[in-house]
C-alpha cells in the first residue's frame, strides 16, 4: 500500500498547513538582514552599543552617516535625519530633527528608533541616553577609520556583506587615483577650511585625500588635523596651489589675493586658487560613500594634465 494512503484528509492539511508555515519562516529569514543577530560593537566615545537584532528603523544626525546608510541599501529605514542631510535625494524623504547641535530630541524620541547615528562631539548621545535609545557615537577622522567604521555599520544593520562590499569599493577607488597620479610631480597644496585661517593638515582625513591625490602639504604633521596657521607662514611657504573648501561660503581667489602678501603667492600667480564647488566640499568633508570620488576630484584639480 502506498505510505500516504493512510493519512486523513484533515491530517494532510494539517502537514500542509505547517510546512508552508516553516517554508514562511525560512523565507523570513533568508529575506531580513541578518535575523534575530546580536550585534556588539564599540564607537567612538568607548561606548558598547547593543542591539539584539538589526536596526529597523533609524535616525541620524550626521550627513556623513546618512549618505552610507543609503549606501548599504537601508535608506527605507531612516525615520528622521539632520537638517544638513541632503543627500541622496531619497533621504529627504525622512522628517527633519534639527542638526546635531540642536537636536529636536522630543521628534527623535517620538520617532521610536532602533538606533540613532551621531557623532562623538555635540553631547547627543548623552542627551538621548535617559530615553534608553541606542546611539553610535562617530565618524571616521583618518582614512584608516574607514573600514571599522563601515563594518560597525555594517553589523548594527546586520549588513554587513553590503558593507564589505563598499569598503572594498571604496578602497578600489582609492588605489585606482593613486595609479592616476603616479609619477607626476607633487605640487605644493595649502588647505583652507576658512579665512582665520584654518587648514586641513596631512594627518586629517581630508588632508590624506590630498596626498592620495598626488599633493604634498606646506604644513608639518605636528601641527595636528585642522590647525590655524599663521598668514606669513603661509607667504613664507609659497604653496603652487590653494584649495578653498570655504569659496561655498564666499571666500574667493580674488579675496585671497588681496589678502597681505598672498598676492604673489605662486597658486595666485599661476591662477590656482581653487575654488571647490560645495558638491566637491561635502564629498571631502563627509566620510562616506563619496570619498573615492572626493579623492577623483582632487587628483583632477591637482593634476589636470593626467586627465
Amino acid at each position: 500500500m502506498h505510505p500516504t494512503t493512510n493519512r486523513s484528509p484533515r491530517r494532510v492539511a494539517v502537514a500542509l498547513r505547517t510546512l508552508a508555515v516553516l517554508s514562511l519562516a525560512a523565507l523570513l529569514a533568508w529575506a531580513s538582514p541578518a535575523f534575530g543577530q546580536e550585534a556588539r560593537v564599540v564607537d567612538a566615545l568607548g561606548r558598547e552599543v547593543v542591539l539584539e537584532a538589526p536596526a529597523l528603523r533609524v535616525v541620524s544626525m550626521v550627513p556623513s552617516h546618512t549618505e552610507t546608510l543609503c549606501a548599504l541599501g537601508a535608506c527605507d529605514r531612516l525615520v528622521g535625519r539632520d537638517a544638513l542631510s541632503d543627500a541622496p535625494a531619497a533621504a529627504l524623504a525622512a522628517p527633519s530633527f534639527g542638526t546635531a547641535f540642536t537636536p529636536d530630541l522630543e521628534a527623535i524620541v517620538a520617532a521610536a528608533p532602533d538606533l540613532v547615528l551621531a557623532d562623538a562631539f555635540t553631547g547627543l548621545p548623552e542627551a538621548l541616553a535617559p530615553f534608553g535609545i541606542a546611539v553610535y557615537a562617530g565618524t571616521p577622522q583618518r582614512l584608516d577609520d574607514l573600514a571599522p567604521y563601515l563594518a560597525d555599520l555594517g553589523a548594527l544593520l546586520g549588513l554587513a556583506p553590503a558593507a564589505e562590499a563598499l569598503g572594498a569599493e571604496l578602497a578600489q577607488g582609492f588605489a585606482d587615483v593613486r595609479a592616476a597620479v603616479a609619477g607626476a610631480e607633487r605640487p605644493t597644496v595649502f588647505v583652507e577650511i576658512d579665512a582665520t585661517p584654518y587648514a586641513a593638515g596631512p594627518t586629517s582625513l581630508v588632508g590624506a585625500l590630498v596626498e592620495l591625490a598626488g599633493g604634498a602639504h606646506i604644513l608639518d604633521a605636528s601641527l595636528g588635523d585642522y590647525p590655524q596657521v599663521d598668514p606669513e607662514f603661509v607667504v613664507a611657504a609659497d604653496p603652487m596651489v590653494v584649495l578653498l573648501l570655504d569659496a561655498p561660503y564666499g571666500v574667493t581667489a580674488a579675496s585671497v589675493a588681496a589678502r597681505p602678501g598672498w598676492g604673489a603667492l605662486r597658486a595666485v600667480v599661476d591662477g590656482r586658487v581653487v575654488e571647490l564647488t560645495q558638491a566637491e566640499v561635502d564629498a571631502l568633508s563627509r566620510p562616506g560613500p563619496r570619498l573615492a570620488e572626493a579623492a577623483w576630484s582632487l587628483a583632477r584639480r591637482l593634476h589636470p594634465e593626467r586627465f
